[in-house]
């Protein structure tokens, strides 16, 4: 009988099999299931390969591609197979697989715990508010699978405190606040690799740095126009390279970057997640100037706390959980305001950081490691997992 069974879209990515790994360092018999393939804008890519120390890890098909109704192939008799004591859901618990899942587990005398990155309201009045009356259908069969799931779901890890709440809310059990920790070992102020890249670039200037995914509500375009502003003094932009014909939005922030006259100045890079960790090092403040969408509001921010993990002071927005996941180590502005982010950048950029914030870089990522860490997020998952298995 297996302790802990991981049914994960997320551990596609080597990077995020980590926190598992504690698990099994520390004498839990563990496995992984992931995707074998997942479809991404530019093509159908396999999962990331086994990594040293990674659990046993099932590849199986994945059906569908709407994290609501999306099915395994074969789940149900690898869960027949394996009798896993607890399984972990890295999805959320309104949904067709939380169900699914659930079941079994309520057959099979297991328990299931869901994670959920979810911090819109799923109350029919506050989605037709949001969305208009179209919603409407889509939002009853939420409230169907809620209805259902919160029978068969044991608990769930919540990333952001507004989740917590709404499933609070909702009358679901032990409902646990836990950050999206990341790996102090990939994570971690780095001199050497911040001189060292900085050489290699010809970095001569203050860097400031968007890392992240290129779509609207990561108010990219909000950061570029602020930048407009600023040329009249000395700045690089450290961000992601972007393929321009991937989506509308690639190509308005390619034209932007043109018209506002700071192409020139723009630094891509193109680093796995292995190898971020060092361009943020590299860089001197990180920007996340994420805003709300009628659909959607920041649900965490990784590169935020990875960024603290480097030492790194950041500006962010106030847009969902932004500002609990600084926990004031870092500035904050009202989402979109652009007045306010040209004004950050400005004091930023002409006086030295000990002038804006006491904050030191040491200071900054001590606050990460003890609070945002996959260190912190196992302890919480394992007190959450034994005080359920002793009741």
């Amino acid at each position: 009988m297996l302790d802990l069974l991981v049914i994960s879209h997320a551990c596609f990515t080597a990077i995020n099999r980590n926190i598992y790994s504690l698990f099994q360092d520390d004498g839990w018999s563990v496995e992984i299931v992931i995707p074998k393939t997942l479809n991404f804008p530019s093509g159908i890519k396999p999962a990331n390969p086994p990594m040293e120390g990674d659990p046993p890890i099932n590849f199986l098909s994945l059906n569908g591609t709407n994290p609501r109704i999306y099915e395994f192939e074969d789940l149900i008799a690898l869960l027949d197979q394996k009798k896993p004591k607890i399984v972990l859901l890295d999805n959320d618990p309104v949904s067709r697989m939380a169900l699914s899942v659930g079941i079994w587990c309520t057959k099979n005398n297991a328990k299931i715990f869901c994670m959920s990155c979810e911090n819109l309201s799923l109350k029919l009045f506050d989605t037709y508010q949001r969305r208009g009356i179209k919603s409407i259908p889509g939002a009853i069969a939420k409230r169907v699978l809620l209805n259902k799931t919160k029978k068969v779901v044991s608990g769930i890890f919540t990333i952001n405190k507004d989740g917590q709440k709404l499933f609070i809310e909702e009358g679901y059990k032990n409902v646990v606040h836990i950050p999206l920790g990341f790996n102090p070992e990939y994570f971690y102020l780095d001199n050497e690799a911040r001189q060292k890249i900085r050489t290699d670039l010809g970095l001569q200037h203050k860097v400031l740095a968007y890392f992240g995914r290129l779509v609207k509500e990561k108010g990219v375009h909000i950061l570029i126009k602020a930048l407009e502003s600023l040329k009249d003094l000395p700045w690089h932009l450290m961000m992601d390279d972007f393929d321009i014909y991937t989506t509308g939005y690639a190509q308005e922030i390619h034209q932007l970057l043109k018209d506002t006259g700071i192409m020139e100045r723009v630094v891509f890079i193109k680093p796995n997640h292995f190898e971020i960790a060092g361009f943020m090092n590299a860089c001197d403040v990180m920007v996340v100037p994420s805003i709300a969408t009628s659909v959607w509001k920041e649900q965490y921010g990784r590169v935020a706390a990875e960024g603290l993990a480097c030492g790194k002071l950041l500006i962010a927005s106030d847009s969902g959980a932004l500002p609990e996941l600084l926990g004031g180590h870092g500035l904050l502005f009202q989402e979109s305001d652009l007045k306010a982010l040209t004004i950050l950048l400005r004091d930023l950029l002409t006086k030295n950081v000990s002038e804006i914030t006491k904050e030191t870089p040491e200071s900054i990522a001590a606050y990460a490691v003890d609070a945002l860490s996959i260190i912190r997020q196992k302890v919480i998952m394992e007190q959450e997992f034994k005080k359920i298995i002793n009741n």
